[in-house]
């Protein structure tokens, strides 16, 4: 939209999104300082980005879902496109909260990184060592034998290197023998990579048919790069 960066409706609507973003966090912190299990901190999260979507339509963001029925019974990997902060937030309520493989400097931000933790997600070190990656990975397989579905973003964003983590959902595909869920995503037309301004319009996430288990993992990453793989 010609001129959008610059409109001051726009600019105005974003800071009332992220106004109205605090002030429900503020429950969510204080229940979170009582509740001891973690289905209750769950329901407790997914009620805040019940909230937070709520006040995106406010400004004209909506997200249109397909192919829920697609997911196959027992725990999965949802392996996604990646392209802002939304689907970080938002697929843990719309995919049944899934452990998500996060950057690990997410882990050392505040509220953010505490919220993460405790809502079990996975610090993943991109660009760190290999010993690192298999832990990370490992704690993932841990996660998915407990019978937790798990979130992983191979292709990282449109600007980012590529092969390290997609070598890492492969292992994680073996190691788990799980089958694999393409998520493909847009959302960086709404919401852009640094989070403002907010532009209005329609979030489409659709879900695709899963690829089996137990297949060769080239022949697996070669189904997800069709899939999902960046243009």
């Amino acid at each position: 939209m010609p001129g959008y960066e610059k409109s001051p409706v726009h600019m105005i609507a974003t800071g009332l999104f992220y106004g109205l973003t605090g002030i429900a966090a503020i429950p969510l912190m204080l229940a979170w300082a009582v509740l001891r299990g973690t289905k209750g901190k769950r329901r407790t999260a997914n009620a805040f980005l019940w909230v937070q979507a709520a006040a995106l339509r406010l400004i004209g963001i909506r997200t249109e879902v397909t192919g829920l029925d697609r997911i196959p019974q027992g725990p999965v990997i949802f392996a996604a496109q990646h392209e802002s902060a939304w689907e970080t937030m938002h697929f843990t309520r719309l995919l049944g909260n899934p452990a998500m493989f996060a950057k690990a400097e997410l882990f050392d931000m505040p509220l953010i990184g505490w919220v993460a933790r405790r809502m079990g997600h996975i610090p993943l070190a991109r660009g760190g060592s290999l010993d690192g990656i298999r832990a990370s990975l490992r704690q993932g397989a841990d996660a998915a034998a407990a019978g937790r579905s798990l979130l992983i973003f191979p292709s990282g964003t449109r600007r980012a290197s590529t092969a390290d983590i997609r070598a890492g959902v492969g292992v994680l595909y073996q190691m788990t023998d799980l089958p694999v869920v393409p998520v493909r995503v847009s959302s960086g037309h709404c919401w852009p990579a640094r989070g403002w301004p907010l532009r209005p319009g329609t979030i489409r996430v659709e879900l695709c048919p899963p690829i089996p288990a137990a297949l060769p993992r080239a022949d697996m990453l070669a189904r997800l790069q069709a899939k999902i793989g960046n243009d």
